[in-house]
């Protein structure tokens, strides 16, 4: 999905430019960033998979298999931690945009009624908080203790299964389980849900949509401050 906001442009507010130019080519560019690292994961997947796929014997197919499995982990923390740090860049961008529409809107005096951000949902703050606590800041002292264990323990990894219950590579999974640790107290303690599998489904299934969703507000929002800023313009055009 391209971002429908490298076709508008800003307004201009009491000589203020909003929202800031440079979101109008870097959100465009977030959405590509985010694509090409898809693309980078099937590429490394492609070859191992195919080496399943043609294996003529279970010996064969298994040593395919633990191979792929092994060799492509490092690939998949590569791609997952940029596509982490890519998908926030655009959440945070989004919202910057967002922030600078509700001010033209304060400024012009309009008030127009507009629409909401997108709900965050439970894998856009798992997204956030594998950026925040496996990567960015590792190890991170403001997660609680299990959890800042649990960031930094990039393995074990697990091999998902297609609908056929054939080996599906591309969905090699990020932490699949929860750690459990005593804290001082006694107390029983899980860490949080962090598990990922590939690239490919929580791109389609999960970010694009909320991405597009909040490029589809910011549009309309936009969209609806020029057209009001327009019409007032022409209405003290003729006023005078």
């Amino acid at each position: 999905m391209a971002s429908n906001l490298e076709t508008l442009s800003p307004i201009t507010v009491h000589s203020q430019t909003l929202p800031s130019p440079q979101l109008f080519h870097n959100i465009p560019m977030l959405h590509w960033m985010l694509g090409e690292v898809l693309e980078d994961w099937l590429r490394a997947v492609d070859p191992y998979q195919m080496s399943v796929d043609s294996a003529k014997t279970e010996p064969a197919k298994l040593f395919a298999v633990g191979t792929g499995f092994m060799e492509l982990q490092p690939a998949l923390l590569k791609c997952l931690f940029a596509y982490a740090f890519f998908f926030v860049s655009a959440d945070n961008a989004y919202g910057n945009f967002y922030r600078d529409l509700n001010r033209a809107n304060r400024l012009s005096g309009l008030n127009l009624q507009h629409p909401k951000p997108p709900k965050i949902t439970p894998f856009v703050t798992k997204i956030a908080t594998i950026r925040d606590i496996s990567i960015a800041h590792i190890p991170s002292d403001k997660a609680a203790p299990i959890d800042a264990f649990a960031a930094m323990s990039w393995q074990p990894m697990a091999l998902s299964h297609s609908s056929e219950g054939q080996p599906d590579l591309e969905r090699l999974t990020f932490l699949p389980g929860r750690f459990r640790g005593t804290d001082a107290t006694g107390q029983v303690n899980q860490s949080t849900d962090l598990e990922v599998s590939g690239i490919r489904s929580p791109h389609s299934e999960h970010c694009l949509p909320y991405l597009e969703r909040y490029d589809k507000v910011c549009c309309e929002y936009l969209g609806a401050l020029q057209d009001a800023m327009s019409l007032s313009q022409q209405e003290l055009q003729r006023a005078g």
